[in-house]
């Protein structure tokens, strides 16, 4: 093996310098923000959501201390992917809300007469509602931190 360096060649001339790597590159297009549609998206997706494992615990199932557990997991869930604190703890309240209005819906097309409020008084009682509003809504505002 020969070495073809010899003693006080010179190296070759980059064609820049290795400190532009660096610099953000100016052909690179910016990225765009998210418009209203996409921005909606996960928002919506979280509520739908939520409602529908509220019909599945409280009105199939008939579950009723575990829609507690269900709203403050779907609560950090919201927290988790929607931000800031204000729009995660909107989110997280209007899913819980939703979905109590759905298991009353779903009550209504099992043949129930009682109206919302009376409805879920006393299928679900006031202390579920709440603390599932609560924890919806607040276990939201606090993971989006």
């Amino acid at each position: 093996m020969t070495n073809s360096v010899q003693p006080g060649d010179r190296r070759p001339l980059l064609d820049r310098p290795p400190s532009e790597r660096y610099r953000p590159a100016a052909d690179v297009a910016p990225v765009a923000e998210p418009g209203l549609s996409q921005a909606m998206l996960r928002p919506t997706a979280l509520v739908l959501g939520g409602a529908i494992a509220f019909v599945i615990l409280g009105g199939i199932l008939g579950v009723t201390a575990g829609l507690i557990i269900a709203a403050t997991f779907l609560g950090w869930l919201t927290g988790r992917l929607v931000s800031p604190p204000a729009a995660a703890a909107a989110v997280g309240f209007t899913m819980v809300a939703l979905g109590f209005l759905a298991i009353w819906l779903y009550g209504r097309a099992e043949g129930g007469v009682l109206d919302p409020l009376a409805y879920l008084d006393e299928v679900e009682g006031p202390i579920v509602i709440i603390l599932s509003l609560l924890g919806g809504g607040g276990l939201a505002a606090a993971a989006s931190r």
